[in-house]
């Protein structure tokens, strides 16, 4: 029987000779402190260089409505940097590595967002959808004028959380553990960990659940086709839906051009939600699976 995950040897062949754990704790380390370090330097650099009445108005801007989304997101974007680097510096590899092939990427990548882009397409279509708890977001003329910028910011936050979590430790890990629990789940659990959000009390647990699960689903395409194209077209098709179309957060939703009236502390609508987010990302990642099979 042919095993599913073949591809995955070729993808973690880069980092099996310098797989030692101390690397991979030490790497992890690295890319969070550098990060942070990055992002309080650019704080610092905006603050030195542009006039005060400038800055005043860069701080408001960021600190709300749409400005403080695109800055939330491009801020990932620091983590990315991170990850790359440390992967030239901890280990010695071509940054290049974390995404496996480049060609065989795009050509994934590109399978992958056609086949994810139709299913949307179709469940927007199939009735019947209740449009009543809908309600206008961000005005149709700012949205698309701002739209090219916010594709590019999702983009640059999906590729900063696959490259680390898909790339980074998936790669590191399976290289040291043949197991899935090891590879897929931990960093997939982690991934989950990271989403938690306190303001939900207990409803948080189905956040990170929904988090976690989506994490094992990225981390089975990334498995099954070798490279990090197909997690990122997924989470990219996912985050710009929620960012961009309909947000259910509305401290986060200030991009998107509807909102949708549902309360996140009450646990029967938490749970209605997550449910239907379950739902679509089983189709997505069949639909995934498919176009890879081409």
């Amino acid at each position: 029987m042919k095993n599913p995950y073949a591809p995955l040897n070729t993808f973690v062949a880069p980092a099996v000779p310098r797989a030692e754990l101390w690397r991979l704790g030490a790497g992890v380390a690295l890319i969070v402190a550098l990060a942070l370090l990055m992002a309080t330097a650019f704080g610092a650099l905006a603050q030195a260089l542009l006039p005060a009445e400038g800055y005043a108005r860069y701080a408001a801007a960021t600190s709300q409505g749409p400005g403080a989304v695109l800055f939330i997101l491009f801020g990932f974007g620091f983590f990315l940097i991170a990850t790359l680097v440390c992967a030239d510096l901890l280990h010695n590899r071509r940054p290049v590595t974390l995404l496996g092939h480049p060609t065989l990427a795009i050509l994934q990548g590109v399978r992958v967002m056609v086949a994810v882009l139709l299913l949307g397409i179709v469940l927007w279509l199939l009735p019947p959808w209740d449009m009543s708890d809908l309600r206008p977001g961000l005005a149709f003329v700012p949205w698309a004028m701002l739209l090219p910028m916010a594709l590019v910011a999702v983009a640059v936050q999906v590729t900063a959380e696959e490259v680390f979590f898909r790339g980074y430790l998936l790669q590191q890990l399976a290289a040291r553990f043949s197991h899935p629990a090891a590879w897929m789940v931990a960093p997939s659990v982690l991934f989950g960990l990271l989403h938690n959000d306190p303001s939900l009390g207990s409803n948080a647990i189905w956040l990170m659940l929904s988090a976690t699960l989506f994490g094992i689903a990225a981390a089975d395409l990334t498995a099954r086709s070798g490279t990090l194209a197909p997690a990122i077209v997924l989470h990219f098709v996912n985050n710009a839906s929620a960012f961009l179309l309909v947000s259910a957060q509305e401290d986060l939703g200030a991009l998107a051009l509807y909102l949708i009236e549902v309360d996140l502390a009450d646990p029967a609508q938490m749970r209605a939600l997550i449910a239907i987010d379950a739902g679509v990302l089983l189709c997505s990642w069949l639909a995934a699976r498919i176009a890879l099979r081409r």
